[in-house]
């Protein structure tokens, strides 16, 4: 069974006239284009109020090298892939096949590539954004089930994440990385490697997330 993704989850977003993404990033820069049209599978991790956290926390300029991580449906990826050269990632098969889809349904060129994490990429990007698994729960399963599964204290991706992460960072880039606010040794983990700043954030019923900044120190 599959979806399309509406684009609305609380943002009342409008199609954008110009080429799109981004100036400067916040909550009034970016907006979901609806001229995307975005697939969902039960199988894969879909659009939900994280993710468009991450889209607009995003600050990404023509040209730049893009990575996202744990892309799902893609829609991230594909926002930012209609003024940069974007590379895609997830380690689960359908979540690749499917992001590959609607990469080729909405004509953006997207490399998507599975694998797990930075394994297997090769060179340093400007832009790297990641929405990874948090919620308190031993990771095992299905892979729809492991998108969210963060680990017994929620962090088990995101400090492995956070450990890989500068090397793959160019000079001057920008990590954009969605954590609930209540990870005490993730935001530790970002604040001994990267400068940090918080970029966006949203209270939920059940807790508060927010969209790191991260860049190398000066």
């Amino acid at each position: 069974m599959t979806a399309t993704a509406t684009h609305d989850n609380g943002f009342n977003g409008r199609p954008s006239g110009a080429r799109y993404l981004i100036r400067g990033g916040g909550a009034r820069d970016v907006e979901p284009d609806l001229r995307l049209a975005v697939e969902t599978r039960p199988d894969v991790y879909g659009p939900g109020e994280d993710t468009y956290l991450l889209l607009r926390a995003l600050e990404v300029r023509p040209g730049e090298r893009v990575l996202e991580i744990g892309t799902g449906t893609g829609l991230v990826a594909l926002h930012a892939a209609t003024i940069a050269d974007v590379v895609a990632t997830d380690g689960n098969p359908e979540a690749a096949r499917l992001a590959r889809r609607n990469a080729m349904t909405n004509r953006v060129p997207l490399a998507v590539v599975r694998c797990d994490l930075f394994r297997g990429l090769r060179g340093t990007f400007d832009v790297i954004a990641f929405n990874p698994p948090y919620l308190i729960e031993k990771i095992g399963g299905d892979w729809a089930e492991r998108a969210w599964q963060g680990g017994p204290a929620g962090d088990e991706t995101i400090l492995r994440f956070l450990a890989e992460a500068p090397e793959h960072l160019a000079p001057g880039g920008r990590i954009y990385l969605l954590v609930p606010a209540n990870r005490d040794r993730v935001l530790a983990a970002a604040r001994q490697r990267f400068r940090v700043r918080t970029a966006a954030e949203k209270p939920l019923f059940f807790e508060r997330l927010l969209v790191l900044e991260l860049a190398h120190p000066r």
